[in-house]
């Protein structure tokens, strides 16, 4: 199944980020410190807590605040406070402890190739999560950041991907992006979540992702694609086989490289074979 409408072009590198529009939010008291919250506090922030990834690099809290008003509309008018930024990809050598990040983040020093990054952003209350979520995923803010929102602890719901409607990606290079992925995939149907597996500490991709797709008959129209590269290296498409477990949930067994190869060559015959036969038939 191909979607209608014109393929975007390959991604490139981050977009350009939008100007910010509000200033009446961005005026915290960032300079008094704030008392530590103890164990009961963070956990009734953590249910009033959203979730969002893929935001782009070079964006601030007040860019992302102003994309989720204007995306929110009258459907949320509370706080949006506080905002804080993780998973930020710093080159390797400010990765070897905590003060060297944070020197790595204040000069700016972000890793080769990376554009994104993710937020947390507390709402008025628990109830608000849902409909915050259900407006700020798959907002498109630039040619290449589709943000993906998700409730934190226990209601987030992206911890696992429905394995009718979702295909594993191995042998992915360390720099894939969610931009890569979803365009990668464009012929299959439309990508509506992935989840790149990172390292903790360098903030790499550890070699596989997921991705859901909108329609589960698309899962099937991956699984025939080939010839699939992102940066120049093979990747691998199959299906997910489990859906427990952690983020290695639904990985399949490890191959060897002679083993991975062999398979992918024989999938890109038969891929051949089928649209040579397809042809005749025309």
């Amino acid at each position: 199944m191909i979607r209608p409408g014109k393929k975007p072009k390959r991604p490139k590198s981050q977009g350009k980020p939008t100007a910010p529009k509000e200033a009446a939010e961005g005026a915290e008291a960032a300079s008094s410190k704030k008392r530590k919250l103890d164990e009961a506090e963070l956990k009734e922030r953590e249910k009033r807590t959203v979730f969002i990834g893929n935001v782009p690099l070079t964006w601030t809290e007040k860019q992302l605040r102003s994309a989720m008003r204007k995306a929110l509309g009258t459907t949320y008018d509370g706080i949006l406070k506080p905002i804080w930024f993780r998973s930020i990809p710093v080159e390797t050598k400010w990765s070897s402890s905590n003060k060297m990040r944070k020197a790595g983040l204040i000069l700016k020093a972000f890793a080769d190739g990376a554009d994104s990054k993710n937020a947390y952003v507390v709402v008025n209350s628990p109830e608000d999560v849902p409909v915050i979520v259900k407006a700020i995923t798959n907002l498109e803010v630039d040619a290449e950041h589709i943000l993906r929102a998700d409730g934190v602890g226990e209601s987030a719901v992206l911890k696992k991907f429905d394995r009718k409607r979702s295909v594993f990606l191995g042998s992915l290079p360390r720099r894939v992006t969610e931009s890569d992925i979803r365009w990668v995939l464009w012929d299959a149907g439309e990508v509506d979540a992935v989840r790149i597996v990172r390292d903790k500490k360098t903030q790499d991709c550890k070699g596989f992702a997921f991705a859901r797709f909108k329609e589960r008959k698309s899962v099937k129209a991956a699984l025939n694609l080939w010839d699939l590269r992102i940066h120049g290296k093979y990747i691998r498409v199959t299906k997910v086989e489990d859906e427990e477990g952690g983020n290695d949930a639904g990985r399949p067994k490890k191959l060897k490289p002679e083993v991975e190869k062999r398979i992918m060559l024989k999938q890109q015959q038969r891929q051949r074979a089928k649209a040579k036969k397809q042809r005749e038939f025309v």
